[in-house]
């Protein structure tokens, strides 16, 4: 027998019958084909799924320990959470696809003959490395800036920014920034370690070819770009309640916003009307002569203040005392336990005590800007910060026209926020600060401690007084703020242990040190002292603009000029000082205020305004207006507490409101954008002359509700 021709046979009929199978067989193994590419082809793209997980656990976890560290969980139910959750996770996709976006592009273009030699694979995990660095850190200082604050990273976190020596000082005094880094440190590397094995398989594939990851980038353009326009900042407003929305929101995304409207314009972002409107409004707001005042460089305010009392040749000190509260002050709250504040409670029972004072911001740029300029805080960034802010209508220029003496005291560098540069152009001669106290006084990363800014303007005092010409003082102090610590001996509380309450006390008694010095001192008997908050300790509670967050004490003090123990209950802000000193000087002069002589206000007319974040509120009685962006407006029914609740159908004295405040706001931003809020010495000329005789220094005692 042939066994060739048999063993050929049966190789024949093999492969016939192999043929025969293949039309059922080739389906699945082309199958297998395609998956393996596809798998190919997202091979290097899984380091960017990595990078991407990276930042969305992390901010997630975020929000996890902001709801356990606020109250958010206790006082909502599951449906707002889930809201807020979910709002949340569309923030936190689309953050972490533009942070990843770059290394997208890298992993698009890189060659595939280079992407897995050492340099590349080396530098990837760079990259890893430090987005895990960057979310951890992002995250601590996250929860840093919640627990101090009361939200995400907003305007404050984008000021501090500008000014790292101060905030990175403040935080390695307050924080055990040691610990927190190596922790970081210790969290990358063990995260790094874990992901070895992974990334190592991500090395062993280049990829697909160069059109297919076009296409893969292509794709990632159109949903990041999708996700971009349908995600906005309202998407956070999940609930009445203000920790939820910011538990919502996501740190990222709003630092951004607030960088973009640091300089925002009013126009654009806000409801605005034609100045043909705004401005005759905004004239029988302000209680001008003129409806409107039209003039040949367009609307102003200018408008006279006249005075029915006689003028006096007053030294004015504004002592702006750091994140002092009403909730602070004993006389304003009193509590079972010992008051915070026993010499601020003696100075106004010899006092006239502003009750319902706010401030205009929660910054203390803010509170310079309304006690010298008096306008309304514009969106975005201070006016102190902008580089515009020159020759502004302001109380130092008023008073420096008339002969006044002019200086900023301040225990910090004066560099900081651009205090400095805007008291210089803004009619103020002399600027002390940190510099100019003597080496080795104690200081934290703010300046020196309030004491040794007392004993300076003191001393500054003395000098100006000298000059036989009367003179403004503004003294910002500094020691009640993070780390909280102050020379030790000074009161019982031991300053190692860093805590508010002890600073509040130290701070106070700094302050009543300073009165009681300044009793002996040649200018005392001819100075008005106003002593007040800058602004609240911090932001807290869950309304949208929290009220309490903003009161603050505002008290004039002249033994024998000004009535003693009397309490002003009328609604007022911040900015409503200038106009108010101007009045005890009984000054008449032109004026480009927005604020009023509170002496001189019907209650029934008082208000305030204020900004937080990015919303602008105008409050009157028991109603508060606030414009936020995209031209919203929103009534608020103010409680007895200060707690708002949204009134779901606004009456037309609620809607009259709304336009009250865009008058106010539209207004204040279209003269300082335009150059007419400028100060003009011949406009300024006082009506009548300062009296200059010694009985006139002591004049007659100047009543509240003259």
């Amino acid at each position: 027998m042939d066994f060739s021709l048999v063993s050929g046979s049966a190789w024949y009929v093999g492969r016939r019958q192999h043929a025969d199978l293949l039309p059922h067989t080739m389906p699945n193994y082309t199958a297998s084909r395609t998956v393996r590419r596809r798998l190919s082809a997202a091979a290097r793209y899984r380091w960017a799924a990595v990078l991407w997980l990276i930042f969305v656990t992390a901010t997630t976890l975020t929000r996890f320990a902001i709801l356990a560290w606020s109250r958010a969980g206790t006082t909502n139910d599951g449906p707002v959470l889930v809201r807020a959750f979910a709002a949340g996770a569309a923030y936190d996709a689309l953050v972490a696809m533009w942070l990843i976006a770059p290394f997208m592009l890298y992993l698009t273009i890189a060659r595939s003959t280079r992407f897995g030699r050492g340099p590349q694979r080396t530098w990837r995990r760079v990259v890893v490395a430090s987005a895990l660095g960057l979310a951890t850190f992002t995250a601590a200082a996250e929860l840093i800036f919640f627990d101090e604050f009361d939200g995400r990273f907003n305007f404050v976190a984008v000021d501090y920014l500008v000014y790292p020596t101060e905030v990175t000082t403040n935080i390695w005094q307050s924080y055990h920034v040691a610990w927190a880094s190596t922790g970081i440190a210790v969290v990358v590397a063990l995260a790094m370690w874990t992901l070895r094995p992974v990334l190592h398989r991500f090395d062993q594939d280049a990829g697909p070819r160069p059109r297919w990851r076009l296409v893969a980038a292509g794709g990632y353009a159109v949903v990041l770009l999708a996700l971009t326009t349908i995600v906005s900042p309202s998407l956070a407003h999940v609930s009445d309640d203000r920790v939820v929305n910011e538990l919502a929101a996501n740190g990222y995304y709003t630092f951004w916003q607030s960088l973009r409207g640091k300089d925002a314009p009013y126009d654009g972002l806000y409801e605005t009307r034609p100045d043909s409107v705004l401005f005759p409004t905004l004239a029988r707001l302000l209680g001008q002569d003129r409806p409107g005042l039209e003039t040949q460089a367009g609307w102003s305010t200018l408008r006279t203040i006249a005075s029915s009392s006689p003028p006096r040749r007053l030294n004015i000190v504004v002592v702006l005392e750091e994140s002092l509260g009403s909730s602070f002050v004993g006389t304003l709250h009193p509590t079972d336990s010992a008051s915070l504040t026993p010499a601020f409670d003696s100075l106004a029972a010899r006092g006239t005590l502003l009750t319902r004072a706010y401030s205009t911001g929660n910054r203390t740029i803010r509170a310079l800007e309304a006690t010298t300029s008096s306008l309304p805080p514009l969106p975005g960034i201070s006016i102190v910060r902008r580089p515009q802010s020159i020759d502004l209508f302001t109380l130092p220029s008023v008073l420096r026209a008339h002969g006044y003496a002019t200086e900023f005291v301040y225990g910090g560098r004066a560099m900081f926020d651009g205090m400095a540069t805007y008291m210089r152009e803004n009619g103020v001669d002399r600027v002390v600060e940190q510099r100019d106290f003597p080496a080795g006084t104690f200081a934290t990363a703010w300046g020196v401690a309030d004491e040794a800014i007392f004993d300076k303007a003191l001393a500054e005092m003395d000098s100006l007084q000298r000059t036989g010409r009367p003179f403004y003082s503004l003294v910002l102090t500094v020691s009640n703020h993070r780390p909280y610590t102050y020379p030790t001996g000074r009161i019982q509380q031991d300053p190692a242990e860093k805590r508010r309450a002890f600073a509040v006390r130290y701070a106070d008694w700094a302050l009543g040190r300073f009165m009681r010095e300044a009793r002996a001192h040649a200018f005392f008997d001819s100075t008005l002292f106003v002593v007040m908050g800058d602004h609240g300790a911090r932001v807290y509670g869950a309304a949208e603009i929290p009220l309490s967050s903003y009161e603050v004490p505002v008290l004039f003090y002249a033994p024998g000029l000004v009535s003693a123990g009397v309490r002003v209950n009328t609604l007022a802000s911040s900015l409503d000082v200038p106009p108010t000193i101007l009045g005890i000087l009984g000054l008449s002069y032109e004026s480009k205020f927005f604020g009023r002589d509170v002496f001189h206000t019907d209650s029934a007319s008082g208000r305030a305004m204020m900004v937080h974040n990015a919303e602008l509120a105008l409050m009157r009685g028991e109603r508060m207006a606030v414009l936020g962006p995209r031209s919203a407006s929103t009534i608020y029914a103010v409680g007895p507490s200060g707690a708002l609740s949204a009134v779901a159908s606004p009456s037309a004295t609620d809607r009259e409101l709304v336009e009250e405040a865009i008058a106010y706001y539209a207004g204040a931003d279209h003269l300082y954008r335009s150059g007419r809020y400028e100060f003009e010495p011949r406009r300024a000329t006082l009506s009548a002359g300062i009296a200059r005789d010694d009985a006139n220094l002591r004049g007659s005692v100047v009543s509240p509700m003259q």
